[in-house]
């Protein structure tokens, strides 16, 4: 146990569990509670675009002072943040009061390329889709674990799970506090040189990453991405009230099903497959996966149809979501990592706000499966996208591997050309 203490990358793993622990043990109550302060479906549905409006304008931000000044006082701070939304959430006693607590939830949360970029400090290039991976199966562990507590708990009353949820963050903010070491080392002189061309730096990754066109087609990748999954989650219950005459209740199993399916891959096949695949070969190959099944989910009129057609998106998605993060580390300059991955989070958060909008409108235009079969064209073009050339590991691999590095003063992209795309 001690030695996973000691270990940066198990560290942010748990990290990452306890951090979606709480945000999920506020998720079964968050909607009867805006009802409470007086939301309509549209006063819900806002407080989520909030949310995640605070996340795309944040996530790169965070990532960006995670490169200058580390990874972990950000994290830390990121928490505390959290905790700070986590009490305004339950003190609410009106709607606008409850939106500007989750905008500030949203901010607290968007460290999400922090820690990933402290995935990319600590592994070698080999290494990296596993980890990578290991955050990945964390927040999905996170999402199973926290609505199963946070329904526990609701019974004791309508503000507790809020009040949970931040003793959590702050227990989180504590063990990062005393067990995380910083990761980042190399930061000084390149973000000095960076400083002196962008007058605001803490927007200087979206003008390097319109110039580099391997990070602005991943990015690309990982908005289309998102948009179909997202799009597919949020009418996944219609769409089986509608075919099946599903409730709640048979829907949470099914999401059972595929939160499970996902952590697997993640936690554990990920690293394997990548050493057969690659990391690119891996994603091209999920993204195929991904698109099928949602094909499939659109023609899924009995269950032994639906269980494959989510089992194989599920697959599907549990390859691209870690290999995708690993292809943008490769992608990007060392001294960059938390601005890249930031920033690919905070449009993947763009995401969250464009797929479910259209999902709906989808729906009622053109039928239950109609959100599945375009959900399935976009990932599909996510993977004609993915068969571009790419930095994949070999051009890094001499140059990040962990912490064993060269000098600060010769990692920069000048120096690696390859590391940055194409600049």
């Amino acid at each position: 146990m001690n030695k996973l203490l000691r270990s940066p990358l198990f560290l942010m793993a748990f990290t990452i569990f306890i951090d979606f622990v709480g945000f999920g043990l506020i998720l079964p109550l968050l909607p009867f509670w805006a009802e409470h302060l007086g939301a309509n479906a549209t006063g819900i549905g806002l407080i989520l675009t909030t949310y995640a409006l605070a996340q795309f304008i944040f996530t790169p931000i965070l990532g960006r002072l995670s490169d200058r000044y580390g990874r972990k006082p950000v994290i830390v701070a990121s928490l505390l943040i959290e905790a700070v939304s986590f009490a305004l959430s339950a003190l609410a006693n009106a709607l606008p009061f409850l939106l500007v607590a989750r905008f500030i939830g949203g901010l607290g949360a968007s460290n999400i390329g922090s820690a990933q970029a402290v995935v990319s400090d600590v592994t070698s290039p080999e290494e990296r889709a596993r980890g990578m991976g290991m955050v990945g199966a964390a927040i999905g562990l996170g999402f199973v674990v926290g609505p199963a507590l946070g329904g526990m708990l609701a019974p004791l009353g309508a503000a507790v799970p809020f009040w949970a949820a931040m003793g959590v963050a702050l227990v989180n903010a504590l063990l990062v506090t005393r067990f995380l070491p910083e990761t980042h080392k190399r930061r000084a002189a390149a973000l000095e040189s960076r400083t002196k061309h962008n007058e605001n730096v803490l927007f200087a990754g979206w003008r390097y990453a319109m110039k580099s066109g391997a990070l602005a087609r991943l990015i690309a990748v990982n908005l289309l991405f998102t948009v179909a999954f997202t799009a597919m989650e949020t009418v996944f219950p219609l769409f089986t009230q509608h075919t099946f005459g599903w409730t709640a209740m048979q829907n949470g199993y099914i999401f059972t099903y595929v939160g499970i399916i996902i952590v697997i891959m993640q936690g554990g096949l990920v690293g394997r497959l990548v050493k057969y695949a690659g990391e690119r070969g891996l994603a091209i190959g999920g993204m195929a996966m991904l698109a099928t099944g949602l094909i499939l989910l659109a023609w899924s009129v009995n269950l032994a149809l639906l269980l494959i057609a989510l089992g194989i998106l599920s697959v599907g998605d549990g390859a691209v979501t870690p290999t995708i993060s690993t292809l943008l580390s490769f992608a990007s300059p060392p001294e960059s990592q938390g601005e890249t991955l930031g920033l690919a989070q905070g449009i993947a958060g763009l995401g969250r706000i464009i797929g479910p909008l259209t999902a709906g409108v989808l729906f009622q235009l053109g039928g239950a499966g109609t959100p599945f079969l375009v959900g399935g064209i976009l990932t599909a073009l996510a993977a004609v996208l993915l068969l571009s050339s790419l930095p994949g590991r070999s051009s890094i691999s001499g140059v990040s591997r962990g912490n064993e590095s060269l000098p600060a003063g010769e990692q920069t992209s000048e120096a690696h050309p390859s590391m940055a795309g194409e600049r």
